[in-house]
């Protein structure tokens, strides 16, 4: 048994077998289109076939796995129309968020905002750190906004966003454009013109949406 198998027993079953099952389609490691069984799945990651099966209702619930007619399940392949209707979907709430934040930024605010920045910019040549910051700089402005419909609807197809922004770091060029991007949402919120900033926001969920449909193309379903 390996140690990340020990560590899932000692967690709450189910729960820790879904947002294991979970990180890996949005990594790309659980391909899209590949079918998923609970005796494999059992097996490889060490636990009962029970907490798998609850794993498996849960992704489907969520959109990310599909309940096959013949009784099996696979992970939901890409879809490009389904690609921009998140992204549509994400501008447009996290635009939202950007103009409430602006209204109710504070020095305190700015300057963690700055820091993230800052922090992008000096590990750009590293994607899997840019996509790090990047979420917990979106995480902030939601903090700061506190809308807690946006919150709660971006929070229904959140794992479809996280799936397909993991994919839009994937192209070439991506990672530096995202940190510009990023930079010139800070530089809107810190002139305090909410139009600004939700127009700041919306053009960077615009060009990953482009982005990850140009990824998606790429990868085999």
């Amino acid at each position: 048994m390996t140690r990340g198998q020990a560590n899932l027993r000692r967690q709450s079953g189910a729960q820790a077998v879904y947002e294991l099952m979970r990180a890996k389609i949005i990594s790309g490691e659980f391909r899209p289109g590949a079918r998923l069984t609970e005796p494999e799945l059992a097996s490889t990651l060490g636990v009962s076939r029970t907490p798998v099966r609850e794993a498996l209702r849960l992704l489907i619930a969520e959109g990310l796995v599909d309940q096959l007619p013949t009784g099996g399940s696979r992970v939901t392949p890409l879809d490009l129309a389904d690609i921009r209707r998140v992204y549509d979907i994400r501008a447009r709430l996290e635009g939202l968020l950007a103009r409430d934040a602006c209204t109710r930024m504070t020095q305190p605010d700015l300057d963690a905002l700055a820091r993230l920045i800052d922090l992008m910019h000096r590990l750009r040549g590293d994607e899997t750190e840019v996509l790090r910051i990047g979420r917990e700089f979106h995480a902030r402005i939601a903090e700061i906004a506190e809308n807690r419909w946006c919150d709660q609807l971006l929070h229904q197809i959140r794992g479809h966003v996280d799936r397909y922004r993991s994919l839009s770091t994937r192209e070439p060029g991506r990672p530096d454009l995202a940190v510009a991007e990023h930079q010139a949402i800070y530089e809107a919120l810190a002139s305090g013109d909410p139009e600004r900033a939700e127009q700041a926001m919306r053009v960077h969920v615009e060009q990953s949406a482009t982005s990850a449909a140009q990824a998606a193309g790429a990868v085999p379903s």
